[in-house]
């Protein structure tokens, strides 16, 4: 391999790794809390604005930026059903790598 294809392998794995850091969703660790009891997950935006928390087993999960509000939701047959949290802080990736360590 000569120095002009290993400059345009380079450049065209950069650009490829910096298209999926832009379009991935990335997670967040956020702290919430519900009766005074708080608790620290992993959150998944995921797409279509259903996400995922880690740890739990619901449906999927919706944060909403304007009110600070995580919504846990339950699918069943019959609807949805979902458990109210406020979000007292977001964390980003290092904080992610270090809650799983």
């Amino acid at each position: 391999m000569n120095k002009a294809q290993y400059v345009t392998l380079t450049l065209v794995t950069f650009c490829i790794l910096l298209l999926a850091v832009t379009l991935v969703p990335m997670p967040q660790l956020l702290t919430y809390e519900r009766a005074n009891i708080v608790s620290k997950g992993i959150y998944w935006p995921g797409f279509h604005g259903k996400g995922q928390l880690l740890d739990a087993r619901a449906s999927f999960v919706k944060v909403d930026q304007k009110t600070n509000n995580l919504h846990v939701c339950h699918s069943f047959k019959h609807g949805e059903t979902c458990q109210h949290y406020r979000v007292m802080e977001t964390q980003g990736i290092p904080a992610v790598i270090l809650h799983l360590l």
